[in-house]
C-alpha cells in the first residue's frame, strides 16, 4: 500500500465527507440510542468545522492509499481556562476519519503522528481529545485528570486524554476544557438534509 499523507484542499471536500460517513455509519452506542439520533452526524461536523474560527487549515490532511482518499484529520482550537479566568490555547482533533476498506492498517496512527509533529513545530502547547482510552494511549496520550483538566462541568474520567506537544507544556496550567460550540451544534433534522448530498444509504439498525 502506497500511503501518501498532504494538506486537504477544497476539490477534497465532498469525497473528504462521504469518507467520513461511511466510517462513522454504523457507530452505534447506548449514549447514541439515548440521543435520539437516526444516522451519524460526523459527515455534517466536518462540513462545519471548515467554516468556524477555531478551524486550523494548517492541521487539515488526508491520507491517499492506492491513489484515493483512504483518511482525514481535521483540527480546531480549543483552550484550558485557568481558575484565574486566564485562557491557554490547545487544540483538538476530530472527527480522525479512515474508510473502512483501510482499517487497521495504520492509517490512523500515520496520520495523527504526523500532525502531531506539524502542530508543535506551529507552536502549540498539547492536543487534548475525547476518544477511545484504549487506542489512543498507544500513540502517546495520556488522562487528562492525572494533569489536573477537567471537562466544563469539572468531571474527568479515562476517555478524555491530553498530548503536550514538548516537556512542561502543561506545567502550571490545570484547569477547565473547553471546545468549539459547533461540536454540539448538530440537530438530528440538519443532518437528515446533509445526508442528502450523498448516495442513499439504509438506516442502521443496531441488533442490540
Amino acid at each position: 500500500m502506497e500511503l501518501i499523507i498532504r494538506l486537504e484542499t477544497p476539490a477534497d471536500h465532498y469525497a473528504v465527507e462521504e469518507i467520513t460517513r461511511d466510517a462513522f455509519w454504523e457507530f452505534w452506542d447506548s449514549e447514541y440510542r439515548e440521543s435520539g439520533k437516526r444516522i451519524c452526524d460526523e459527515h455534517l461536523l466536518v462540513h462545519k468545522l471548515r467554516n468556524v474560527e477555531a478551524f486550523v487549515p494548517e492541521l487539515d490532511y488526508v491520507a491517499e492509499a492506492d491513489g484515493k482518499i483512504a483518511g482525514h484529520i481535521i483540527y480546531t482550537k480549543s483552550w484550558i481556562e485557568s481558575e484565574d479566568g486566564t485562557k491557554h490555547e490547545t487544540l483538538t482533533f476530530g472527527p480522525l476519519t479512515v474508510t473502512p476498506e483501510y482499517q487497521r492498517k495504520g492509517i490512523g496512527k500515520a496520520l495523527m503522528k504526523h500532525t502531531l509533529t506539524k502542530a508543535k513545530e506551529l507552536g502549540y502547547r498539547a492536543v487534548l481529545i475525547f476518544g477511545h482510552p484504549e487506542y489512543y494511549p498507544r500513540v502517546g496520550f495520556k488522562r487528562a485528570g492525572d494533569f489536573g483538566l477537567t471537562t466544563p462541568d469539572g468531571k474527568t474520567f479515562d476517555a478524555f486524554m491530553v498530548y503536550p506537544l514538548y516537556n512542561g507544556a502543561l506545567n502550571e496550567i490545570k484547569g477547565k476544557y473547553y471546545i468549539d460550540p459547533v461540536y454540539e451544534d448538530l440537530p438530528q433534522e440538519e443532518v437528515l438534509e446533509f445526508d442528502k448530498r450523498f448516495p442513499p444509504k439504509e438506516l442502521y439498525v443496531p441488533t442490540a
